[in-house]
């Protein structure tokens, strides 16, 4: 799920993933910044462009799920196919970053009050 790209410049991040048509976001997250359980309706690309954060995800064999997790800094890439639940934390330093939706369009969000059980909030 995580691949090195080693350290790139905004620039030559946002020249490398920039869609043919559409947009990406670049996100900057205070030390600590939780964003809680959620997943989206696309698939995702994150690309840390400098500090770190730990990722976590829920991973499903049969009927088991599990969360995994893992610490990201800058020039790491993130694959994150549609519907993987998953957070983030900012890490001592904060975090900022590329978030690349597939096909350039903005991602539908859903919340989960639990990752394992995958109960959606209303």
């Amino acid at each position: 799920m995580v691949l090195d790209e080693g350290r790139l410049s905004v620039s030559e991040a946002a020249s490398r993933h920039l869609p043919e048509q559409g947009g990406i976001e670049l996100q900057r997250d205070r030390p600590a910044k939780v964003h809680s359980w959620h997943s989206h309706a696309v698939h995702e690309t994150l690309v840390v462009l400098e500090g770190s954060m730990v990722l976590e995800y829920v991973v499903a064999d049969g009927d088991e799920r599990t969360i995994r997790f893992g610490e990201v800094g800058a020039g790491a890439r993130i694959e994150l196919p549609a519907r993987t639940i998953h957070q983030s934390t900012a890490g001592q330093d904060g975090c900022v970053y590329f978030i690349i939706p597939e096909g350039g369009k903005a991602a539908v969000t859903t919340k989960y009050s639990d990752p394992i059980r995958a109960t959606s909030e209303d």
